[in-house]
């Protein structure tokens, strides 16, 4: 009852804020991590997947971490790849008269995520390891040791000018040698609200602030004895907005040179789907990023087997509004079938503009779920 009561309050907000239920542009996209991409063969197979499933948009994933999936003037050969195979070369060379759309996902500011480190010394974990995000309690020393520590891995200093030229280098040079339709961001974010401390960082928000911004961390209640708790407010606001606003800054100069390059090439972030913990926790206002026009899509990462947790983010979506351009991220592999179809069945009563489906690793083992979704789409056509 209460997933019936969410969904007519989303409706109607939507009929409030345009005036109609509105058309949906029916995306129906898969991402596609780097291990399915390894061979011809493994490609072949995807292409007559989104074919026999009419799947109009792929997210392949061509830089996971700090490596390449294609032939890159800037980064190491992903481990594993044939020295010869360009995965995202032959997937290009081979889409022929297809419908959907190739996409080029890149990892933007994650690193790495094994234990071990990577087998290339020409990784940016060897030849840039200034340019690693620092945790509010780490020195230089222990960086490379945070994997092991239970971190979530490696990420680049988002806010560090050499990082921000690397990514634009990256994806230059993916536009200059590949005719994709768009470029999809991942991990275009902090990695947490305990980072970045990063010593360029701190210096530049001294600067500004005057206050090194790891007192306000780590030394709370000294920081609140000597300058009360109006004060701790007021600097740990600055710090978020600081953060926040560096990483708005790197989009929209990243989406100004891609529109430079190439206007028609769609840009577009998987996204954190609880806006509040993404402005506050990884400070990524991707709201902002869409209503300034950054972004073509944002679609944000709903990825819970509860349908009415689902529903409720849809319904703090529609209060920050653009929802004519925000695809909903739907997991396949913490929920079962007739759940995820249930989610599918919502964002078309919603009239969404569509949806992304991760992954395509899934969906390709899952003959079940292949056989209900083609029932669905044929019930529903």
């Amino acid at each position: 009852m209460k997933r019936k009561y969410l969904v007519l309050i989303i409706i109607l907000q939507s009929i409030i804020a345009s005036g109609f239920a509105g058309s949906s542009k029916n995306v129906r996209g898969l991402w596609v991590v780097r291990y399915e991409m390894l061979t011809p063969q493994s490609i072949d197979s995807l292409i007559a997947i989104a074919n026999r499933y009419q799947f109009t948009d792929l997210f392949v994933q061509v830089r996971g971490r700090g490596d390449a999936y294609y032939n890159s003037a800037y980064e190491p050969r992903a481990e594993g790849l044939q020295s010869d195979f360009d995965p995202l070369g032959y997937l290009i060379s081979r889409k022929g008269d297809n419908s959907f759309r190739i996409h080029a996902w890149i990892n933007v500011f994650y690193l790495w995520s094994s234990d071990s480190l990577p087998e290339s010394q020409n990784h940016l974990v060897y030849q840039q390891p200034d340019w690693i995000s620092y945790p509010a309690k780490a020195s230089q020393d222990s960086l490379l040791s945070l994997r092991k520590g239970g971190s979530e891995g490696l990420y680049n200093s988002p806010l560090l000018p050499e990082v921000q030229q690397h990514i634009f280098n990256i994806v230059d040079d993916i536009l200059s040698k590949y005719d994709v339709d768009g470029i999809h961001l991942d991990y275009i974010r902090f990695p947490g609200k305990d980072f970045d401390f990063h010593p360029w960082i701190r210096h530049s928000f001294k600067k500004a602030y005057i206050l090194d911004p790891l007192e306000l961390k780590n030394d709370k209640e000294n920081f609140v004895q000597k300058y009360g708790y109006t004060g701790y407010e007021l600097y740990y606001d600055r710090w978020t907005r600081f953060l926040q606003d560096g990483l708005s800054d790197f989009v929209k100069s990243l989406a100004t040179k891609v529109r430079n390059k190439k206007p028609d090439v769609i840009i577009s972030a998987a996204v954190k789907a609880d806006l509040a913990k993404a402005h506050l926790y990884y400070y990524q206002e991707w709201d902002r990023w869409l209503k300034k026009g950054w972004l073509d899509w944002a679609i944000p990462m709903n990825y819970t087997g509860d349908n009415i947790q689902f529903l409720e983010r849809i319904h703090m979506m529609f209060n920050a509004g653009m929802m004519d351009r925000i695809l909903i991220g739907i997991s396949l592999f913490n929920q079962s079938d007739t759940s995820v179809l249930d989610k599918i069945a919502d964002v078309k009563e919603l009239s969404l503009n569509g949806y992304v489906l991760f992954s395509y690793k899934q969906f390709m083992q899952d003959k079940k779920l292949q056989k209900l979704y083609v029932q669905s789409n044929n019930s529903q056509e």
